[in-house]
C-alpha cells in the first residue's frame, strides 16, 4: 500500500510515476552481511517517505565558482527537510562556520526544487507549491531518474530558513506570522555526512534522502521595516554601509547621474556613500592614466606623496610594481602610470556616471530581508578609504 501523502506533497512531484521510483529496498532477515546486490524489492513504494514529516524549508544560493572571492550566485536551491535540534554553539566551541548563538541542526533532505536568482518576491520560495523535481538529492548518488533535473549545491554555502509547520505556507508565498515558528538565515556545513560510498547508505539513502547538518543563525537576517535605511541598519549593527551592500548583492544595483560643476571623486564618493576605489570600478572613464618617468633616487613612496596619491592607489594602477618595496629606489627613467582623476580633480559637468543604486539614506523597502554581518569579529571595510599619502 502507498505510503499517504501530505497536503503539500499530493500531485506536485512529476517524476513519481517513473519505473523504480524510490522503491522500498528490504534485506534477507538471515543476511548477516549488508549487500546491494542481494537486497530484494518489496512491493510497497515508499517513495519521500519523510516528506509527512518536513518541518523545514531552506533556500539556498548556488553560486558561479564558489572558491573565489566574489562568487555570483546564479539559482536558488528550495529544499524541504526534516530536521531535529543537536545542539547549541557556545563561545567555547564556535568554529570558522559557527558563531556563538547558532543552533545546530541535522536531519535529512525530502524534495527539492530550482527557482532562477532573480525575483520581484524574496519569499517566493515559501510559496506552497513549487516545481519539485526531486526528494532532495544531489550529485553522484544511484539514482533512477534523471541528473539533469537535480541541480547542485555545494557545502558550506548560506541561504534562509523557515522552522515550522509547512502547512501555513500560502501559494503567493510570503513570511507566515504566528504560532513559534522561525524564519533565519542558515548555514550548511555538510551534505549526506551520515552515509558512506556502499553498504547500508547505498541502500537507505535513496529512500530517505540526503543527509544535511547545518546551523540555525537567528541574528544573520533582517527583516526590514518602514523607515530601514542603509545608514540606520549600520549603526544599529556596528557595521558599515559598504560590508552592507557587499554581502547583499541585491543591495549593489547602480543608478546613471550626471556629473554636475564641482564634482569629484571625493564630494561624489562622500554623496552617495560609497569609495573613490568602488566609484573607478564601476566607470571606466574614470580610469583614465598619464605616463610618470622617474627620476634618480624616486620611490614610490616618494612619488606617491609627491603626487598626492595613496601607495595603494599607485600600486594599483601599476601591478607590475605590487611587489616593489616602497622606500627602495626605482630605476630611472622607469615608466609608470597615474591616475588622471584623483580624490579632488574636477569631473567635466555633463559626463554620464554610474553610482550606488542604493543611497545611504535611501528608505529599503520594507517586508524585504537582508543578511546582517557575522557578529565573531569586528567590522571590516571591504575597501580601504583613499589617503592622500
Amino acid at each position: 500500500m502507498e505510503q499517504p501523502l501530505s497536503p503539500l506533497n499530493q500531485g506536485l512531484n512529476p517524476l513519481r510515476g517513473a519505473p523504480l521510483w524510490g522503491q522500498l529496498v528490504s534485506l534477507p532477515a538471515a543476511t548477516p552481511a549488508i549487500d546491494s546486490k542481494v537486497a530484494q524489492q518489496a512491493v510497497a513504494p515508499l517513495w519521500l517517505a519523510l516528506q509527512p514529516y518536513a518541518n523545514a524549508r531552506l533556500c539556498l544560493f548556488e553560486v558561479d565558482r564558489p572558491e573565489s572571492r566574489n562568487p555570483i550566485p546564479i539559482r536558488r536551491h528550495v529544499i524541504d527537510c526534516f530536521l531535529e535540534q543537536s545542539g547549541i554553539v557556545s563561545g567555547y566551541n564556535d568554529t570558522a562556520l559557527t558563531d556563538p548563538g547558532d543552533v545546530l541542526l541535522r536531519g535529512y533532505l525530502c524534495r527539492a526544487a530550482i527557482l532562477p536568482v532573480s525575483t520581484s518576491n524574496t519569499f517566493d520560495w515559501l510559496a506552497a507549491e513549487q516545481a519539485w523535481a526531486t526528494p532532495g538529492f544531489r550529485e553522484e548518488a544511484p539514482l533512477p531518474w534523471d541528473p539533469s533535473l537535480l541541480g547542485t549545491v555545494q557545502a558550506p554555502c548560506q541561504g534562509v530558513m523557515w522552522l515550522g509547520d509547512l502547512a501555513l505556507l500560502q501559494p503567493q508565498g510570503g513570511l507566515p506570522s504566528g504560532g513559534r515558528a522561525q524564519f533565519a538565515g542558515c548555514q550548511v556545513m555538510h551534505f549526506g555526512a551520515d552515509y558512506g560510498p556502499g553498504g547500508i547508505g547505498l541502500l537507505l539513502q535513496p529512500l530517505l534522502g540526503e543527509a544535511i547538518q547545518l546551523v540555525l543563525r537567528p541574528h544573520s537576517v533582517l527583516v526590514l521595516r518602514d523607515g530601514d535605511t542603509l545608514n540606520l541598519i549600520a549603526e544599529r549593527y556596528g557595521t558599515t554601509v559598504a560590508t552592507l551592500r557587499r554581502i547583499n548583492p541585491q543591495l549593489e544595483s547602480t543608478q546613471t547621474i550626471t556629473a554636475v560643476e564641482g564634482d569629484s571623486l571625493a564630494v561624489l564618493a562622500g554623496r552617495h556613500g560609497t569609495t573613490e576605489t568602488k566609484l573607478r570600478s564601476l566607470n571606466p572613464v574614470l580610469q583614465q592614466s598619464e605616463t610618470y618617468i622617474s627620476a634618480e633616487g624616486d620611490t614610490l613612496s616618494s612619488v606617491a606623496a609627491e603626487q598626492n596619491l595613496s601607495l595603494s592607489l599607485l600600486r594599483q594602477f601599476n601591478p607590475e610594481l605590487s611587489s616593489w618595496p616602497s622606500e627602495e629606489p626605482l630605476p630611472a627613467g622607469t615608466t609608470l602610470l597615474l591616475p588622471v582623476y584623483r580624490s579632488t580633480t574636477p569631473i567635466p559637468a555633463g559626463t554620464q556616471l554610474l553610482v550606488p543604486g542604493y543611497l545611504p539614506s535611501t528608505q529599503l523597502p520594507a517586508g524585504e530581508w537582508i543578511y546582517l554581518p557575522a557578529r565573531r569579529s569586528a567590522p571590516v571595510l571591504d575597501e580601504l578609504p583613499e589617503q592622500g599619502f
